[in-house]
């Protein structure tokens, strides 16, 4: 029988209101449930939903201070947290936040909660945006190194919003993880033309490394007046094979600039049955056209 995955991408919104941490878990004790009732093994949230968590912060403080505090936030919700991947038996992604890095900064963590683990994975991003960097605002720091893990019998890695749109790296990956089956790509993106980048990239990675990329993003603006909009959805990328379906859309909604009315959690999308063991099946033969981890070295660029 050809293996399968399925998930759950949550696009959340952060125009919620939210009173303290325990309503904003509240919120993702909700969207598990829902991801374990559709039979996901993972729930992916999108890249800084801690920005929520700045909205019960005491009032007054500076963009460069938000670094700080999204910090802290993250390092007290952890154990909420992996209360709700255990209590519902699902792995959690539960989106990105700043960690400290060890010299009085931060960097971007997307941090990974499995169901009865001790300590989550956390991969730093290697490519923040200029906005990030800004010293007079987050002032984050890049990262150096990418885990290529297993996880349910899959080889992973997470390559967040930025990440993802770096050929460089997906060069690297073709030669150096050939085995690669799924990238899981949390986002945030303000405007469409961030949204477009990064959604068009994640399919182009799938098509190039021969493998499925989940991506969400976050939607909405925090009710703290800081007039920051966010506009994105989510998706399940394929390579385009005729046996995948040929365009290599597997599943996809958005892009959205709100929660749908009724609903101020954001939308979810879940993407069931995907065919991972066929997409590996594939890579090893069987591909349409597909060249492998194809090496330009040796490539002559010449000029007219």
């Amino acid at each position: 029988m050809t293996v399968t995955l399925s998930l759950t991408l949550w696009a959340a919104d952060l125009a919620r209101p939210l009173g303290g941490p325990q309503d904003w878990l509240d919120g993702l004790d909700k969207v598990a449930a829902e991801a374990a009732a559709q039979g996901s093994a993972l729930l992916v949230a999108p890249e800084y939903v801690s920005e929520a968590w700045l909205i019960w912060q005491k009032p007054g403080f500076a963009a460069r201070d938000e670094a700080a505090l999204m910090a802290q936030a993250g390092a007290a919700m952890g154990p909420g947290i992996q209360g709700v991947a255990d209590r519902h038996g699902i792995d959690i992604l539960a989106g990105t936040w700043p960690v400290a890095d060890g010299a009085g900064r931060y960097q971007n963590g997307a941090h990974l909660y499995r169901a009865g683990g001790a300590s989550p994975l956390v991969q730093r991003k290697l490519c923040p945006t200029p906005n990030e960097r800004a010293p007079d605002r987050w002032a984050i720091r890049p990262h150096d190194g990418l885990s290529v893990f297993g996880w349910n019998g899959l080889t992973c890695a997470i390559l967040t919003c930025l990440d993802i749109e770096l050929p460089a790296l997906s060069a690297r990956l073709a030669r150096e993880a050939p085995g690669l089956d799924l990238i899981l790509c949390p986002s945030m993106t303000r405007q469409m033309s961030g949204y477009s980048r990064v959604f068009a990239c994640a399919r182009a990675r799938a098509v190039e490394l021969m493998a499925t990329v989940a991506v969400v993003g976050v939607t909405g603006t925090t009710p703290l007046g800081e007039g920051r909009p966010n506009v994105s959805g989510a998706a399940v990328y394929l390579p385009c094979e005729p046996a995948l379906g040929f365009d290599g859309r597997f599943a996809e909604i958005g892009p959205f600039d709100a929660a749908p009315a009724g609903d101020p959690l954001g939308l979810r999308l879940h993407a069931r049955d995907i065919p991972v063991g066929l997409i590996r099946q594939l890579r090893g033969a069987g591909a349409e056209v597909w060249p492998g981890g194809w090496d330009a070295s040796g490539l002559r660029i010449e000029r007219g």
